[in-house]
């Protein structure tokens, strides 16, 4: 089992030790005695040669750098302690003790792509609290490194102490790795370079026992010494990589900050630069050229940097620094563009930065307007009403929400709507402005009810220039004498509106009655038939007929028929007989019950 370069325990010791972790890096090692007797070390690093500072290092000075635990430890987010470190501030996890095995978990920082490290060594100090049971303990990895779809697992020779023990791990395929498990296959040249390629996980085993214990973690180092930054020291406001120009109030920019750093001891292949999103008037522009870099713009949004055998990063960088963004529009969007940049060494992408530039033109908002919508028309775009001038891109003030944007009649409401284009730092904004008038359509008057015998005139709005009733008649008043609905459309000088009123009618007197108490069925053509008479149409009629004796002699239940003197087929007697009539009306919309009795004499 591949057995780590240098492994120490602090502890009782008479002398100065030297260890040595490259021929770049030295540690030395002081020990000192206290008052008490008891021994203590004091550890000075110095770093010099050509060890990159740009490592990815967490040194835990001032917190925990982002690292995190899995397995079952009591909390996911270590406990940052500010002393007793090697030296200073390190982290520690506790363990859960509830069945799994609980591992440091790398911040992103440590991710993404590390080919460079090939060859170098992952470096950490560990302690733990108590080493008892551990080789009750094994078969776990305490290293697990994941990237390009692979898994790669190494055992160290040695546990942690109680004491900070430091581990200097080789990242090479043949330095005791394994594939997937402890006592899995050894990973070729390749699957080592794929996984640092693309690096999605660094755990760092932190349990060594199955009862309760408690690890530390300090000065972790992976020996990536690639460094790619637009902003070195992040003035821009940007993070990570990236760089934020500042504001530009005209169509251009420059995209990286004067501190940028491209630092990197593998061979530099090429740069890719190209406009995210990009429009047909983007281009990207580079006025001078270095004589050991090979350009090719492939398109005005793309450009290309290539290693031609001899160039360094700094004239990459130094190409970075003179190449510029230009939005050729006749009218440029007020707007950030964002430039991807991507930096590509031997083993693929080593390393890429966004570019983002707030780009701010004076802007032209158009001339003052004014308008007349119609209620209940469509929406409108009020922009075009500023002129040829206006540019897209601004807000209106009020907002219009109703419509996408869109001035809608139905919902927004008349007055004056700013188009603004609002100040970007120091570049202006501009604002033109729309009166917006709506047009309300006519109403003619509500519905109504009438008496039978009364008449509803109805007269046609002055502002109508040209109508039509919905009876066909285009007269400036309408008579209305029967119940229904009437519609009147209507143009005026700028809206074509209608409206319609509905017209009931109902009973406003009683119905007269009127029953003739004798006739004379003898046909000889004058008083032949005998009938109840109602001024009203009745909603509900019942008439009935009877002799001195009680018997029905004649019934009806239609208010127009009448009796012809006859029962049963034959003449009735002469004489009086009992009549009684009950029906139902309408008065004022409510119906009305009613009931007559009287009698009339048959006469011969």
């Amino acid at each position: 089992m591949f057995k780590q370069a240098v492994t120490w325990q602090k502890g009782p010791c008479s002398q100065v030790v030297y260890c040595s972790f490259t021929h770049d890096l030295k540690f030395i090692i002081v020990k000192l005695a206290t008052l008490r007797g008891m021994m203590r070390l004091v550890f000075f690093l110095l770093l010099y040669s050509t060890f990159s500072a740009f490592g990815q290092t967490s040194s835990f000075q001032t917190n925990d750098d982002g690292w995190t635990a899995i397995g079952d430890p009591t909390s996911t987010i270590p406990a940052w302690w500010a002393m007793g470190g090697n030296p200073d501030g390190h982290i520690r996890v506790a363990d859960a003790s509830t069945g799994g095995t609980w591992y440091f978990l790398a911040p992103p920082a440590f991710q993404g792509q590390k080919c460079d490290a090939y060859g170098k060594y992952l470096r950490y100090d560990e302690l733990t609290s108590d080493t008892s049971g551990q080789q009750q303990y094994g078969g776990k990895p305490d290293v697990v490194l994941l990237g390009g779809g692979l898994q790669l697992v190494f055992d160290n020779a040695d546990n942690p102490g109680l004491d900070w023990t430091h581990y200097d791990i080789p990242l090479q395929e043949d330095a005791g790795w394994r594939l997937n498990s402890l006592t899995g296959p050894l990973p070729t040249q390749a699957q080592f370079k794929a996984v640092l390629s693309n690096v999605t996980g660094l755990r760092i085993r932190g349990e060594y026992r199955a009862q309760e214990d408690e690890g530390g973690l300090d000065n972790v180092v992976l020996e990536s010494t690639f460094h790619f930054d637009l902003d070195g020291d992040d003035s821009s406001g940007a993070l990570n990589a990236d760089f934020l120009a500042d504001t530009s109030c005209t169509a251009q920019g420059m995209l990286a900050d004067q501190d940028a750093v491209l630092q990197s001891e593998t061979h530099i292949d090429s740069i890719i630069i190209r406009v995210l999103n990009a429009m047909p008037e983007d281009e990207l522009r580079l006025d001078v050229l270095l004589g050991n870099v090979i350009v090719q713009q492939t398109s005005p949004d793309r450009i290309v940097f290539i290693n031609d055998g001899t160039t360094l990063p700094a004239d990459f960088l130094q190409l970075l620094h003179l190449l510029a963004y230009y939005d050729n529009a006749l009218l440029p969007l007020r707007g950030t563009r964002q430039i991807d940049i991507q930096v590509y060494a031997g083993c693929g992408l080593a390393g890429k930065a966004l570019a983002r530039l707030p780009v701010y033109p004076p802007p032209i908002a158009g001339q003052d307007a004014d308008t007349l919508l119609c209620a209940q028309g469509a929406a409108l775009d009020l922009r075009p009403l500023l002129g040829p001038a206006a540019e897209l891109g601004g807000s209106w003030w009020p907002d219009l929400p109703g419509s996408a944007g869109r001035f809608d009649p139905n919902l927004d409401k008349a007055g004056i709507y700013h188009y603004v284009f609002p100040s970007a730092g120091v570049c202006p904004g501009d604002t033109a402005s729309v009166l917006v008038t709506i047009e309300q359509p006519f109403q003619l008057p509500g519905d109504t009810t009438m008496c039978f015998d009364a008449v509803l005139l109805v007269t046609v709005p002055q502002d109508l220039v040209v109508w039509d009733w919905s009876t066909g008649s285009q007269q400036e008043v309408l008579v209305i004498d029967k119940p229904g609905m009437y519609t009147l459309t209507g143009r005026t000088a700028n809206c074509l509106f209608s409206d319609s009123i509905a017209v009931a009618f109902y009973t406003c007197s009683p119905c007269p009655f009127y029953a003739p108490n004798v006739f004379s069925p003898n046909d000889d053509g004058r008083n032949d038939e005998w009938t109840i008479q109602l001024a009203c149409q009745p909603l509900d009629f019942h008439l009935q007929v009877f002799d001195r004796w009680g018997s029905l002699v004649f019934a009806s239940s239609e208010g127009q028929k009448n009796w012809d003197g006859r029962f049963s087929g034959k003449d009735a007697l002469p004489g009086v007989y009992i009549w009684q009539v009950d029906w139902l009306s309408e008065l004022f919309g409510e119906v009305q019950r009613s009931r007559q009795q009287g009698n009339v004499t048959v006469i011969r």
